[in-house]
């Protein structure tokens, strides 16, 4: 028989503390009489059995208990008016509260003073939930399987997820997963004491490497029913014994003298050692009376055999488990090591849910060993192990010249702090890029390569300084030679755009930067190339010229299908109708806009029926107009149009006005009928109009047009004065005599 007992097996501290405390008490004569235990102080028969016939009294209830006595509390804990009602009745309280549920108890009262959502995973009516359900005075909620999460309600921002101690880490897992999208990720504490987690652990593993599985412990013990239903789950042949005696019938019917039977034993959190060797012991006579001889094994080879941590010792450990601030791992002993959780932080290659899920084995180093009121107290560090590994790499690294992978963790004055490892290494601010850099904390949280330009060890601290405008430069080098050996006309590269300038934009084509001037970044007319690109931006530029004597590089990005004026012909052929927008007036004319970047030219002869000034005569920024295409030309780029052809825009002038104009004006206009105007202009017109006509024209015109109008007016005064004449003007005109 190969006996393996699980390494957490027994009394967990908190309860060896409540047990301790009760025979002292029974010790003590100093003690008010008599003295009570709030409920069973351990879910074992025997131990509370002889603390009964040692004189202590247990007590269901408060009201059962006598004032002025003394009262010990177990593990579990109770609610904060038992306590009040207790201190109350004169009595003397002895509070074994584990100190896992002390947290608990904690984190729930703070939560319910600020009026949170309380929600626990536990056994409904158990000694320890109830005591924690006695912190709230709002909204708590008890749940013991991911089922019970569907009648839930949630409030993201004010629920909080609690776990009774020894709930399972399985189910607990399960929850989690289930509700990490309904609260925040540092609303979910994860309470489970680490030995729960380790005996559960322990329990899965060596259950389904045994042939047999005993399970040692109370059927009234929740953490002992708990690892009776994992092993069972994993070994078929799995027997709960409350101790020793119950082996008898057990050890009749099953043969455990087999070389190849191999036997686990765990037991829970109330079983005390005695029973436990107790139970080995009789284990043991067992196979040496079915084989007629003595076996080598015994209680006392098991506890031996767990190793001794001591401090500064480097070991190795599996990772178990996480919370907000600590990694547990398992370092062979019978409690866990911690490791402060930012240490991983540091490590961006180290992936912790994989670890944890996979229990994962890594060195660790021992920085202290204590003990405490949590029992013994692990501190390990994991960024020691990694400094010391990682500078060495970081040393060849230097010397070798060879780029290394970092991750930005902290911004300073000057640069950054990035780290390999458990290695810091400052990068200035002008070692960052080719060009200077200004916002240095978007690099917070990114991984680059670097170069390392210094590595001190010989100072009481080891500083070591990088650099990836170095490492930029050397591959530039490399990329440019490439590009110069292969380059030509008409090539097309992505670049990155560099920089910008008035004239144009700089990219870099892969270590080599070539120019796109502005007139081809666009096919419209630009003032800026920030109109176009950014710097920084990705953009597919083709060769145009180049000089490998000056190293310089002619680009060009636009393309020919995105011209505009592409196949105007075709688009837009002489005699078409097409329609449009005004956006730019001439004296000679108006540019109308057809597409974007394509506009027509509409000359002022081809605008209206009468002969006009300038087109913003009749027309206005802005107006759509309807035109026929009277020339097109691709190779000079221009489209001619015409308005008139298609709807006139004429003044908005009487039709008689502008198609018979006077020719003739009378010699003689009485005095009194220039003052009242409008007047009549009589039949008889002198043959010629003195050239000069007033230069102003009133913007007043008169209501009425004479109806005798001469035949014949010369051009000159049509072109240079309106037909119709207010009174003023007529006052201001010389009087006109006849040769």
């Amino acid at each position: 028989m190969h006996l393996i007992l699980a390494k957490s097996s027994g009394f967990c501290f908190g309860v060896d503390h409540a047990v301790t405390a009760a025979y002292l008490c029974l010790s003590d004569s100093a003690r008010k009489m008599p003295t009570y235990m709030l409920g069973a102080i351990t879910h074992n028969e025997s131990v509370v059995s002889d603390l009964l016939s040692k004189g202590m009294v247990l007590a269901d209830r408060v009201d059962d208990i006598l004032p002025q006595s003394t009262v010990l509390i177990r593990a579990h804990g109770i609610s904060p008016d038992i306590r009040e009602e207790l201190i109350s009745k004169g009595c003397d309280v002895i509070d074994c509260t584990c100190p896992y549920v002390e947290k608990i108890h904690r984190i729930v009262r703070h939560a319910d003073r600020d009026g949170k959502q309380i929600i626990i995973t536990g056994a409904k009516g158990h000694p320890e939930v109830a005591g924690i359900c006695g912190e709230c005075r709002g909204d708590v909620c008890v749940i013991s399987s991911e089922e019970e999460l569907n009648g839930i309600r949630f409030d993201q921002k004010d629920s909080i997820l609690v776990s009774q101690t020894t709930f399972s880490s399985e189910e607990f897992e399960k929850i989690r997963e289930n509700i990490k999208n309904k609260i925040a990720n540092d609303q979910i504490f994860d309470t489970i004491c680490s030995t729960t987690v380790n005996r559960q652990r322990e329990a899965h593993e060596l259950a389904a490497a045994s042939d047999y599985m005993f399970v040692i412990g109370s059927k009234g013990s929740s953490n002992t029913m708990k690892l009776y239903e994992i092993c069972k789950s994993h070994c078929a042949k799995t027997y709960l014994i409350g101790d020793a005696s119950d082996l008898a019938d057990i050890l009749t019917g099953i043969n455990l003298a087999s070389e190849n039977v191999t036997v686990g034993i765990t037991a829970g959190a109330s079983t005390p050692e005695s029973i436990i060797r107790e139970v080995i012991r009789t284990m043991s006579e067992n196979e040496a009376m079915a084989n007629q001889e003595p076996m080598d094994i015994n209680f006392g080879d098991y506890i031996d055999s767990i190793p001794q941590l001591r401090k500064n010792a480097t070991v190795k450990g599996a990772i178990t488990s996480a919370d907000n601030e600590y990694v547990y791992v398992d370092v062979h002993d019978k409690s866990e090591g911690r490791i402060p959780r930012h240490e991983f932080a540091n490590d961006p290659d180290f992936d912790l849910d994989t670890a944890i899920a996979e229990h994962l084995e890594i060195e660790v180093y021992v920085r202290s060993v204590r003990n405490s009121d949590m029992g013994k107290e692990i501190l390990l560090s994991k960024a020691h192990v990694d400094f010391g590994k990682y500078k060495t790499q970081i040393e060849d690294a230097y010397e070798n010249k060879t780029p290394v992978t970092v991750k930005v963790t902290n911004v300073v004055k000057d640069g950054v702090i990035a780290t390999f490892g458990g290695v810091d290494i400052y990068i200035h601010r002008t070692q960052l890029e080719m060009a200077a850099v200004d916002d240095l904390d978007s690099y917070k949280g990114k991984t680059i390569q670097i170069l390392i330009t210094q590595y001190d060890p010989d100072k009481r601290r080891l500083r070591v300084s990088g650099s990836r405008r170095s490492l930029l430069n050397t591959q530039r080098r490399a990329k440019a030679e490439e590009v110069w050996g292969t380059i030509q006309v008409g090539a097309r590269y992505d670049g990155i755009v560099r920089s910008l300038t008035d004239f144009g934009a700089f990219v870099d084509i892969g270590g080599v930067d070539g120019l796109v001037h502005v007139s081809e970044l666009s096919w419209n007319r630009i003032r800026h190339p920030s109109e176009v690109v950014s710097v920084g931006q990705t953009i597919s530029v083709f060769v145009k010229d180049f000089d490998p004597e000056k190293k310089r590089i002619s680009l060009g990005y636009k393309k020919p299908e995105d011209d505009p004026y592409h196949d105007i012909e075709e688009r837009f052929p002489i005699g078409s109708i097409v329609h449009g927008k005004v956006v730019r007036m001439f004296q000679f004319g108006a540019f109308v806009e057809l597409e974007p970047g394509l506009d027509a030219l509409c000359h002022v002869s081809q605008i209206s029926n009468v002969r006009l000034n300038k087109p913003d005569d009749v027309l206005k920024e802005g107006m759509e107009v309807d035109a026929r295409v009277l020339e097109v030309n691709n190779t000079a780029r221009r489209i001619s149009i015409s308005i008139k052809e298609v709807e006139p825009i004429d003044p908005e002038t009487p039709a008689e006005v502008v198609e018979a104009a006077p020719v003739e004006v009378p010699a003689e206009v009485p005095a009194e009928v220039i003052e009242e105007a409008p007047v009549a202009v009589p039949a008889e017109v002198p043959a010629e109009v003195p050239a000069k006509v007033p230069a102003e024209v009133p913007a007043e015109v008169p209501a009425e047009v004479p109806a005798e109008v001469p035949a014949k007016v010369p051009a000159e005064v049509i072109e240079e004065a309106p037909v119709e004449i207010a009174v003023q003007a007529v006052e201001e005109t010389p009087a006109v005599t006849q040769e």
